[in-house]
Order: C-alpha cells, then structure tokens, then sequence
C-alpha cells in the first residue's frame, strides 16, 4: 500500500498423498481433515523445561512437581478434566484456570520430534551432575493468566512458592469442583464422640462442599485436640489439609561467630562461637565468651591445656550454689568489662559499638545471618582506691577509672610501588589486622611512652620476622631530650594548639617509611578512620596524616583518635612485604590487601548450625515431632465451660492422602527481623514413616451420663452411614445429585463396582509409608534467591529441572539445606491408574465437550496458547 507496510499474507498448503486431499477442500472453504475425536495423545518422557520470564523460577518448580504426579498428569493429558469444568462456583474462575493448566501440563508431556531415548544412567556417584539435551516451553500464557486471576503474581516480582502452590491447587479445586452448590454445615463438636466417628463426620462434611480430583489426591485430615485446663474436658477437630507445614525445630539461642583479639603477647588470634538468647545484646556476648575463656583459664591451671570433650564440659558446669554463682558472674562481668565489639572494615576499625546493642538489630535483613563479630581484649582498668580519695578532687570524673581511660584505634599502613604510577611511584595502603587499644592516664603520658604502648600490643598481629624490631633493648637511649621548660606553666600550649602545629607529611616525603630506622621501626600518624589522609589538615593540603613526635613531651594524642602505623621500608622488606612475596600457600592476598595474621578456631566453633553428616543433624522426624508438641493457648474457648480459658493444643494427622506435600516452614518474619533458616533437615527419599503423629482412634471417655448419651452416639452414627457411603460413592466419581431411592442408590453401587475403585476402600491410615519423588529447592537469600525442582522421573533417574536447563543427579544430592517443598507418594497407590481414584466417565449435565471450552476460551482475550 501507500504507507509502503505490506498487507499480504501467505497460506502454504500440501496435498495429502495417501487421501490426494486438500487441506481446506477444493473450494478452500470446507476442510477435509476432521478433528480426532479421540482424547489420547502421544506421550513422551516429561524431561522438557520452562523458560525463566524473569523471576519465574517460583512457579516453574512447583509446577513441574505436579506435572510428574502421574495421576494429576493422567487427568489432564486424556482431557477427563472437561468432565468436572465447573463453570458455575464463585470461588473458582469459570473453568480457565483448570484449561491454562491443561495447555500447559499437556505440552509438558507431548512428544516432540527432537525427543531421541536417554543414554543410560551416567551420573553414579553423588556431586556429578550430567546435562540433559531437552526441549524448553515458555509458559507466558499461563503466566499472564495467573497474574490476571491473582494480582499479587501480576509482573515480575519474586514470590513463594509454596504461596503460588497454594493459590493453584486451591484454585484448580473450585475450578474441577464437582458440588454445583456449597450447602452450609456447621462443624461439630466432639461430645464425646469416638475419633473414628467424629472424623467421618467432618470428612463427610468437606466433601459435601468440596470434591474434585485435587481433594482426592492431596487432601489429608487433621486431629486438632483442645483441653481445658480447668475442667479437663477435650474437643477434637478434623480439619482438611492440602500442605503440610512443618516447623524447623529451634533453640531459643543463636550461634553467634567472633573473632578474639587478646592483648596478652604471644596469645593467638580465635575464632570462637557462643550461643546467646536471640533477642540478646552485645554484653550477652561478652559475657557468654568470658566464660568460655574463664573455662579455658581454669583448665589450664589444672590440665595444663585447653580442655576438650569431657574437661570442656566439666569447665562449663553449672555451679552449684548461690555463692558460686554470684562469684562467677562477678568474674564474668569483670571480664566482659575489658572486652569491646568494634565494627571492623577493611584493615581499619571504623568505631567501637555500644554494648548495648541488639542482636535481631545486627542480622542481615534477608538472610537473618548475623556478621561475624570482632572482640579486642582492653587492657585491665587502673584499681580504683576510695581510700586515696583527696578532699580537693571529689568529682567521680576524676576518680573513676573508666571515666579516665582513652581509646585509641590503630590500622597499619605500608609503602607500596605502583605498577601505573600518575602523581607519585609510591602508595600508602592500610594493609593486615588494626588494634584497640584503651590506654590509662593518656593525657600524662609522653610521646614516647604512646609508643612503648603501640609497640607491646603489635607485637601479636605481625610477623614472627618484625618482633626484632619492636622487642629493640636499646630503643631508650634512642628517645631525643626534651627541650628545658623555662617557661610558666600558664605560657604553655594547649594541646589543641600544638596539634595545629604538628608535622605534615605528603606522599613523598622521605620519613613516610625512608629515612633514619625509628626505635620500633615505625612512625605514627594522626589519620582519618580509613588510614587515607589525615585526621587533622584539610583535604586540599594532601597530608597523609600529621607525625606523633616519639619523644619525652607531652603525647599530641586523644581520647578516640585514630592512628596509622607507618611501617619503615626496613620492616617490609625483613617480613618479605609482610607475607606478599613469601613463598608460603597459607599466607594470601586478597583484593590487593594483605591479609592479616593466621586465626585459629576454637573448639567451640563447632557450636552452630546443623549440617549434613552431623550425627545431631535435624531430621524430618524431628520436624514432625515439632509439628505434633503440644502448645499452650492462653485464651480458647471451651464449650463445657461456656468462656475462654486456658487450654493446650495438640496437632496429630487423622488421614493421610496419597500424595503428601511436605512445605518445611524456612521463611521466619517477625516483628523485628525477617530470615531464611538454612539448618540441613535429612529426609528420607525411601520409606518415610509418618506412624509417629498418626492419631490413635480413642474412643469416648466420657462416662457420666453414659445411657442417654450413648443412645446420641447411636443415632448419630445410623445417621452418619448413609452419608458416608454417600460421600464414598461421590468420591468415588458418582453423581453427587443421584436421587436417594434404593433402586438407584444400588445402580449407582454397580456402577462403583464396575469401576473397581480403590478410594471406596481407602480411608487413609492403613499405608503410613511414603517415597520421595520430587523436591523444590530454595536457593540463595530470602530476598534474592532461586527455586530449581528435583524429580524422580518414570525410568527411575533423578533430575534437576532449573527452569529450562535439565541435569541428571544422583538420588543423593536430593537431600540438601535447600529442600523447600517435599513431594511423597504413598506406597499402595504408586502403580495405581487415574480410573482407581476418579470416575472418568462422562455425566450428562456436567462439565463441557472440548469444543464448548474452546469458544469459552476464545471468547476472552486471553487465549491459553502456549508460546
């Protein structure tokens, strides 16, 4: 046309050389190929992956769990799913969600032409994993559908995936839901009812409400049982669940990771872990190491080691009596008082943090990890004697100790030669493990007396090659005389204005690490935190930091100042660039900086997190005995009583379905803080065992008013047959609006017994043995993590399905920290057919004809075509 957009389209057609037909007929109007009416497709092998649309890894692994349900498979693929179309519920979104499922689970498992048989099992030994050669799908429709039935999936944000599995299986239930309309029932009250009874009760009223072929293969029951505590009286529920949740047994303290800097020479650098309530603070901390470190001391004296095993359990007894106690926490608070938490960067201490501070203020947002901490012992505060109290001088500022101590924090730096050098060859970098030190009476010392200082405690975080140089024996006839003071005192300088006055240095000037050798081998400087430029003089003089005289006046240093230690070039090159040029593997740099000295671990560093191989690891059982402890409820209300009271409660499973999902409840979000616990939980992958919160079928206990209420239980029971075997045949895929006379009711009995169904039988607690068949894993943080799905497929190998790439695994890299959602099939039902579960047969009235769904689907704008 015109607009120079071309309009034409072009249709290719091939003649059939068996019928010599044309597609769309001679006249190309009436088409010569009928659609097979047929509802059987070609099924392949299932190995087929989802594109990531960004941040979808949430929903591709749930849904390929349940695409490797054979059963739910089974029930789309062969279109038995437009029997149950229930168009009418408004709860359910008029049959589109069970079709999006439908176009997408049977283009999982359609045969593509470029699927070729699997070579045989190549991975056999745990930790290989093998790439799969297989074809990808992009599920953007039914993507963009979710998002139009669900806001909160609309876009690409990151989502749960236990969240979305619950929306799409309860969704799917309205959808497939064979109850045109939901009577009301109220639930029952116990009233001294057998469990047994009770519990067909409540499962006959679910299913008066709710039958679909979701309720019949992931549907359980539980046994929720309520005791008064005043009254003794129990009331049992038996509510339906689609997903079990089951919480992560935790202790109430947290492993809390440090490092310990001890200012005694020749003490190594630890690293330690101690347990601290989770709502603790820093001084928890320190107390919890002082008395790990106490426990140390004492073994010592005795054993003359550090203790371990049986000695480390003895060193950490409780002690006995009251005194002890409070002799020990004295020691303890005393020790906690020459310690301090700083926060640490790289190579520089950038401040000192209050005791004071939470913990759940520390952790990580996402991860909920706390940062490893780093304690520096303070040297021990002067003693402080009343007695020696002057009457002139009674204000507490200049009598207590503490209130007379000044903080000091070091970094060191060295001279290094630049490879691309554009002002000067030569940079200064803060390098190696910085220093607190908390120094007595500073105002009254002097220069050199704040070098004597520095010196002692360097002597524990450099190398064995530069002690020579700060143990120097003659360093005191080094120290420069001190000029006469002939003038008065009130014609001195104040520090401040000698600080003003003190020596700049620039990069290049020669006594930055050049020069004369000082006494220790290096010079101090005035810094900023970093150890870049200088603490005093303004950025555009490009002072590297002003020089602290090491001589017998006055010391030029403060209270919080922060101080580089520039090392002379001699020291460099006596410790081989402190470790850069050493031949040594275990002495490293990292990021250009030099790393610090060798940390050792402490015995106590095995205190933490449960991992694989762990003979205490957490297990699923442990899970599931968690899941079934008893609770207490402050306010329930207890229907003998007729108010709220305080009661307990205990959760047990009554029915088991027969495929089990398992959500292990990771994601923790509280008031404070939100966090992902990545304890190891060992499942097992064969033969899970779920007899151990399976409630017991009691029965009534009740004793007073035995005849009458006896004579309820009766009646109710003849009255609870019936609908029971109502709701049998229902589930067992008949009418749920068959008419109630004996000539039909037996029709509908043969019917039942034509299609040899297995759920008429099952009542879900004679088979309590489950195996594992597919796994979704988080993976990463909370907030910026990554879902992939293991799944066992019918030839038996376990793969791993991350989105659209697909690797064989072996059976044993299943079971890892990150297992999110675990799917279990019960062993009586693993080689049972859709027809054992579900009655396939068309009902007239019910559901729609696959060419009703497809103008009901064209009819909307949304097609559910798979692109």
């Amino acid at each position: 046309d015109v607009t120079g957009i071309s309009t034409i389209s072009l249709l290719l057609e091939l003649k059939d050389e068996n019928t010599n037909l044309w597609p769309r007929g001679d006249d190309g109007k009436n088409w010569t190929f009928k659609k097979d009416g047929s509802n059987s497709m070609d099924i392949g092998d299932g190995i087929v992956g989802l594109y990531n649309m960004g941040n979808t890894c949430y929903l591709n692994s749930p849904i390929q769990c349940l695409s490797h349900t054979p059963i739910f498979r089974d029930y789309f693929t062969s279109k038995c799913y437009l029997n149950d179309i229930n168009t009418n519920n408004p709860l359910g979104w008029e049959g589109h969600l069970a079709q999006v499922t439908a176009v997408l689970v049977n283009n999982l498992w359609k045969r593509f032409n470029t699927q070729a048989l699997h070579q045989p099992k190549r991975v056999t030994a745990p930790g290989s994993y093998a790439p799969v050669n297989a074809p990808a799908l992009t599920p953007k429709t039914f993507k963009e559908s979710i998002g139009k039935f669900n806001d909160q999936f609309a876009g690409n944000e990151q989502h749960d995936a236990q969240e979305f599995l619950n929306f799409l299986l309860d969704g799917l239930s309205e959808d497939l839901n064979r109850i045109q309309e939901k009577p009301y029932i109220q639930a029952p009250d116990s009233d001294g009812r057998p469990d047994s009874e009770l519990a067909d009760i409540w499962w006959s009223n679910h299913l008066k409400r709710d039958m679909s072929i979701i309720v019949a293969l992931f549907t359980g029951q539980y046994k929720s049982l309520l005791k008064c505590k005043d009254c003794k009286y129990e009331s049992a529920r038996f509510e339906a669940f689609t997903v079990l949740t089951l919480p992560l047994p935790e202790d109430d303290n947290i492993p809390v990771g440090l490092v310990y800097y001890s200012s005694r020479p020749g003490v190594d650098v630890m690293r330690y872990s101690v347990k601290v309530h989770n709502n603790g603070t820093l001084y928890d901390v320190l107390i919890a190491l002082a008395k790990v470190l106490h426990s140390d001391q004492k073994a010592e004296k005795e054993e003359g080691d550090v203790p371990d095993g049986a000695q480390k359990a003895a060193g950490l007894r409780e002690p006995e009596s009251d005194g002890e106690k409070e002799k020990l926490n004295a020691i303890y608070a005393k020790m906690a008082q020459n310690m301090a938490v700083v926060d640490m960067r790289e190579g520089f201490i950038f401040k000192i943090a209050p005791n004071a501070w939470r913990l759940p203020d520390l952790q990580n947002k996402d991860t909920g990890e706390l940062p490893l901490l780093h304690v520096y012992e303070l040297d021990p505060l002067p003693e402080y004697d009343e007695d020696s109290k002057s009457d002139d001088h009674e204000e507490e500022d200049d009598d207590n100790p503490a209130l007379r101590c000044a903080f000091l924090a070091l970094a060191q730096r060295r001279t290094e030669l630049v490879s691309k050098d554009v002002l000067h060859p030569l940079a200064h970098r803060v390098f190696g493990t910085p220093l607190l030190l908390r120094v007595a009476n500073l105002d009254v010392l002097t220069g050199s007396q704040v070098y004597d200082v520095v010196a002692k405690h360097l002597q524990t975080v450099v190398p064995h090659n530069a002690l020579r140089f700060l143990t120097n024996t003659g360093a005191e006839e080094e120290i420069p005389e001190s000029q006469p003071d002939g003038t008065e005192r009130g014609e001195e300088k104040t520090k401040k204005e000698i600080r003003e006055t003190l020596q700049k240095t620039m990069s290049d000037t020669e006594s930055v690490s050049a020069g004369p050798v000082p006494r220790y081998g290096f010079r101090l400087r005035l810094a900023s935190r970093d150890g870049r430029r200088c603490a005093l003089c303004p950025w555009y003089d490009c002072c590297i930091g002003c020089l602290v005289p090491d001589d017998r006046k006055p010391c030029v240093v403060s209270n919080g100042d922060s101080i580089v230690v520039d090392w002379h070039f001699a020291v460099d090159v006596a410790t081989s660039g402190f470790g850069t040029r050493t031949q040594d593997p275990s002495v490293g740099v990292s990021r250009g900086r030099i790393s610090g000295v060798q940390i050792k671990n402490h015995s106590s560093c095995g205190t933490g997190a449960k991992k694989k191989g762990h003979a205490d690891a957490t297990t699923l059982e442990d899970c599931l005995d968690a899941f079934a402890q008893e609770e207490k409820m402050p306010d329930a209300y207890c229907s003998k009583c007729k108010d709220f009271r305080v009661s307990t409660k205990r959760m047990s499973l009554w029915r088991l379905p027969p495929v089990l999902i398992i959500h292990l409840k990771r994601f923790q979000f509280t008031q404070h803080m939100k966090r992902k616990l990545r304890d190891f939980v060992d499942f097992p992958v064969e033969g899970l065992d779920l007899s151990r919160i399976m409630a017991k079928d009691s029965a009534a206990t009740a004793t007073t008013n035995s005849g009458e209420r006896g004579a309820e239980k009766k009646n109710s029971a003849t009255k609870a047959k019936p609908m029971e075997t109502s709701d049998d045949e229902a589930m067992n895929g008949d009418d749920k609006r068959a008419p109630t006379d004996e000539s039909t009711a037996a029709t509908e009995d043969n019917r039942g017994e034509e299609s040899s169904s297995h759920m008429n039988d099952d009542d879900g607690r004679s088979e309590m043995l489950y195996d594992l068949y597919g796994v979704v894993h988080h993976q990463g943080a909370l907030s910026a993590g990554h879902y992939v799905a293991s799944l066992k497929s019918e030839d038996g190998q376990w793969r791993l399905f991350n989105d659209a790439q697909i690797y064989e695994i072996h059976s044993r890299d299943v079971v890892d920290s990150s297992a999110y959602l675990l799917f279990y099939m019960r062993r009586d039902v693993a080689n049972q057919k859709l027809s054992d579960f579900w009655d396939v047969r068309k009902r007239d009235g019910e559901g729609l004809t696959e060419e009703e769904m497809d103008k009901l689907i064209k009819g909307r704008s949304d097609r559910c075509v798979i692109s």
